[in-house]
């Protein structure tokens, strides 16, 4: 008798089989070649299920997809270069399908200050960060877009070294400690 063959005339005694079917997974030894039509199977299901989902649903399924990748990069990650904030809202407004201008239209900014952020040559303020969260019907959390922004700057913060030395010299008086 095999290991699954026990467990099930165990839980057989205590269940009918159709609770033990509702309630379990009950994996199945598959061949190579079954596996491999399985997987074929479930590429063509979900493929299927993408081509029926309205442009509402894509977007929204999108935009929680944006905002778990951002949550994982700054609460896991240092930071990179590649997952600034800017290219994050590049991100998001591939996402809508909405271009720089009319996005910038919706949360009523010049075109040149959005492009600007984008490529990552200006940060944002709070104030657009709180568009951006009313923008995105609140599934991006302002909290979050700012988080990202700061994430950037305690980089900078740890590797500019030139500058705080530069900045410590122009201080008087500093308060000094013994150890």
């Amino acid at each position: 008798m095999g290991k699954y063959e026990k467990i099930y005339q165990k839980l057989r005694k205590k269940y009918t089989d159709e609770e033990i079917a509702d309630s379990m997974l009950i994996p199945a030894d598959l061949t190579e070649a079954e596996k491999k039509k399985a997987d074929e199977e479930l590429r063509v299901f979900r493929f299927k299920l993408l081509q029926e989902m309205t442009e509402e649903q894509r977007i929204y399924s999108d935009l929680l997809r944006l905002r778990y990748q951002i949550e994982t990069y700054i609460t896991k990650e240092e930071y990179v270069p590649e997952k600034s904030f800017g290219k994050q809202l590049e991100e998001y407004t591939r996402i809508l399908k909405r271009t720089k201008k009319k996005l910038s239209e919706d949360l009523n900014i010049h075109y040149t200050r959005l492009s600007r952020i984008i490529n990552d040559r200006e940060d944002p303020n709070i104030e657009l960060i709180y568009r951006l969260e009313k923008h995105s019907g609140m599934l991006i959390p302002a909290l979050i877009w700012w988080r990202l922004l700061t994430k950037k700057q305690e980089f900078s913060i740890k590797k500019d070294k030139v500058t705080r030395k530069k900045e410590a010299a122009m201080v008087k008086n500093a308060v000094k400690f013994r150890a």
